[in-house]
């Protein structure tokens, strides 16, 4: 199946989880999180959607999160990695891999391995409890009285999955003021700066390349912004890089549009 390119891609990655080396983000709480079990909530620009992991080994998704199951799926976690195996419903054959970063707020699954659009632009991104108003809550309360830069990546990516992008740029912008460090956030908040500030997404993914050679999703957005701007060179150029390093879904995905700068090996 033929995807449409650039911008529809794009929504896959706008909650973007993205590559770290650290096994669990930061977070205030030292309260061990290590289940998927449950229920995760994201809202996107194609509407709600849920996630309910059974300990049994299916993961349901509703896509409406109207309580009605639209696809079950067999999951197996390891370690921090989870792969999905279509069972029922109108996704994918295969299987997809992901690497899981979880805290108690959130969760959020990085592309590793999958060719299958419809599962990424599913699965990718940050998600959360339903619950999330309790947290959003808390956490205010908290930064009042406390202004450690934990709270406000926390808030952020809360905000990421319940779609309130401006907010969520908002609290990137305090935590990057006192952690210029985190290649992983720079890409956060490039994904919010989306569609009215390609330069600064070019800018933020300049930083998280320069904290991160290896970041593929850094890549890709900055090859967004490029083509988006007219430096459509540059763009191809930086999407070649992504599925260099992993992101292969992107050969059928931009193709038509890079067809012209990339070569066979490219596209094969």
């Amino acid at each position: 199946m033929k995807t449409k390119p650039m911008y529809l891609v794009f929504l896959i990655l706008f909650f973007c989880s993205f590559n770290s080396n650290k096994m669990q983000d930061k977070e205030v709480s030292s309260e061990p999180c290590n289940t998927l079990i449950g229920k995760w909530v994201r809202i996107g620009q194609t509407g709600p959607i849920s996630f309910n992991f059974k300990e049994n080994g299916l993961v349901e998704a509703d896509f409406g999160n109207d309580q009605i199951v639209d696809v079950i799926t067999n999951y197996k976690l390891s370690g921090d990695t989870v792969s999905f195996i279509d069972k029922e419903g109108q996704m994918c054959e295969g299987y997809g891999r992901y690497k899981v970063y979880q805290t108690k707020y959130y969760v959020s699954f990085d592309l590793i391995e999958d060719n299958c659009g419809g599962r990424i632009k599913t699965t990718m991104g940050f998600w959360t409890k339903p619950n999330f108003n309790e947290f959003i809550t808390s956490l205010n309360e908290e930064i009042t009285n406390n202004s450690k830069p934990e709270l406000y990546l926390n808030i952020a990516r809360i905000y990421l999955a319940t779609g309130m992008i401006h907010k969520a740029k908002e609290n990137f912008d305090y935590y990057l003021a006192t952690d210029t460090l985190d290649a992983r956030v720079y890409v956060n908040r490039a994904g919010t700066r989306f569609p009215g500030d390609l330069v600064g997404v070019v800018s933020d993914c300049k930083k998280a390349i320069a904290l991160d050679s290896n970041n593929k999703n850094a890549y890709f957005l900055r090859g967004l912004a490029y083509y988006e701007l007219g430096e459509k060179a540059q763009g191809c150029e930086d999407f070649s890089k992504a599925i260099e390093l992993g992101f292969s879904v992107l050969k059928i995905a931009e193709q038509d549009k890079c067809i012209d700068f990339w070569d066979e090996k490219i596209l094969n």
